[in-house]
C-alpha cells in the first residue's frame, strides 16, 4: 500500500523508536512522534490521490498538521486535526524537508546532526550510497565547553581536515549545514543555542542552565549537482525537485519497495522506461505505479 511504502521510504521506524532529551525538548513524546508520521502520510497521500505533481513533495508550501505540530512549527493550530495549513514564507519550510518527521529522525537526542541529515538526503532522495566511517576512526566531535562554545559547523571542521573522513563528509555535511536553523524536533531557531547544565563559577550546581547563543551559517550545497547552493530547506527542495537524480531515485525507491530488493544493472532498462513515463506524466505518482506494473509484465513475457 502507499502508506507502507511511505513508512519504509521515510524510515518511520527510526522516529517511532527515537528518544529526545526531555530537558531540551519537553514537547516531544510518543504522541508527537505519531503525529509527525501522520503528517507525512497525509501529505504524500494528498499528492498521489489528487494527482498533483509528485515533485511538490519537495517544494509545497503547506502541510497537514495537528495542534501538537502547530506548536513546534509556530503556526496557528488548524480547526480540524491534520487539516491543510500553509506555512508563512519566513518559515523557510517546504515539503518533506521542512517537516518535523525528517528533521527529527535525522537528529540526535539533544541536538541536530548535519551528517545524519545530509546522509538521509543522499540515500533516500538521491539513491546514492555513502560508505560507513573506516573502522577505528573516532567519530565523536570535540567536547563543548563554556570557555570554547562552538556551533555544530565549527565542531565538524575535524571531519574535513582528517583525510580518512573528508571524502564522505564532503558529500554529506555541506547538505546538512543548510538545515541548522531547525532543531532536533523540527522547531525553527534563529540562533544556535547552547545550554550548559553543569556548575557555575563557584562550583555550585546550577538551578537553571546557562544559555549561550551563536550565529548560524546555513550555506550549503550538494556536491555532484550543478547550481545546488542553498541555505534553507525550501531552497534545497527546489534543487531536488528539478534534479533528474532525485526524480529517478523516486522510481528506484518504489521499485525497491515493490520488489523487496535493491535494483541491479539488469533492471536499468526498466527503471529508465518508468522514469521516462513518470517525467512525461508531469510526475504523477499513479502513472509511476501503472508504468512499473506494465513494464514488469512486458519484461516477464
Amino acid at each position: 500500500s502507499l502508506d507502507e511504502f511511505v513508512s519504509q521510504w521515510m524510515r518511520f521506524d527510526r522516529l517511532l523508536t527515537a528518544a529526545k532529551d526531555r530537558r531540551r525538548y519537553p514537547n516531544f513524546n510518543r504522541e508527537t512522534a505519531a503525529a509527525m508520521t501522520q503528517e507525512t502520510r497525509s501529505f504524500i497521500s494528498d499528492l498521489v490521490w489528487n494527482d498533483r505533481n509528485f515533485m511538490d513533495a519537495f517544494t509545497a508550501d503547506y502541510s497537514f498538521i495537528n495542534a501538537d505540530l502547530a506548536a513546534i512549527y509556530g503556526v496557528p493550530a488548524p480547526a480540524r486535526e491534520f487539516d491543510r495549513v500553509k506555512f508563512p514564507a519566513e518559515s523557510e519550510r517546504a515539503g518533506l524537508l521542512g517537516q518535523s518527521l525528517f528533521l527529527s529522525l535525522t537528529a540526535k537526542p539533544d541536538d541536530t546532526s548535519p551528517t545524519a541529515r545530509g546522509l538521509f538526503i543522499r540515500e533516500q532522495f538521491l539513491c546514492q550510497h555513502v560508505s560507513e566511517p573506516p573502522p577505528g576512526v573516532n567519530t565523536n566531535l570535540p567536547e563543548l565547553t563554556e570557555a570554547k562554545p562552538q556551533t555544530n559547523r565549527e565542531r565538524m571542521r575535524e571531519h574535513v581536515t582528517n583525510p580518512s573522513c573528508s571524502t564522505c563528509h564532503n558529500l554529506i555535511d555541506p547538505i546538512g549545514f543548510g538545515f541548522e536553523r531547525f532543531d532536533a524536533i523540527g522547531g525553527r531557531r534563529v540562533k544556535f543555542k547552547l545550554l550548559f547544565f553543569g556548575e557555575d563559577e563557584e562550583g555550585e550546581r546550577r538551578s537553571k542552565p546557562k544559555e549561550l547563543e551563536l550565529e548560524i551559517n546555513t550555506d550549503g550545497f550538494v556536491a555532484g549537482i550543478p547550481d545546488s547552493k542553498f541555505s534553507s530547506p525550501r531552497e534545497l527542495g527546489a534543487v531536488l525537485a528539478r534534479s533528474p537524480q532525485c526524480q529517478e531515485c523516486l522510481v528506484k525507491q518504489y521499485f525497491r519497495y515493490t520488489s523487496g530488493r535493491m535494483e541491479t544493472p539488469a533492471d536499468r532498462p526498466l527503471i529508465l522506461q518508468v522514469s521516462e513515463d513518470f517525467r512525461k506524466s508531469q510526475f504523477r505518482f499513479k502513472e509511476l505505479i501503472i508504468s512499473l506494473v506494465r513494464s514488469r509484465e512486458l519484461s516477464d513475457n
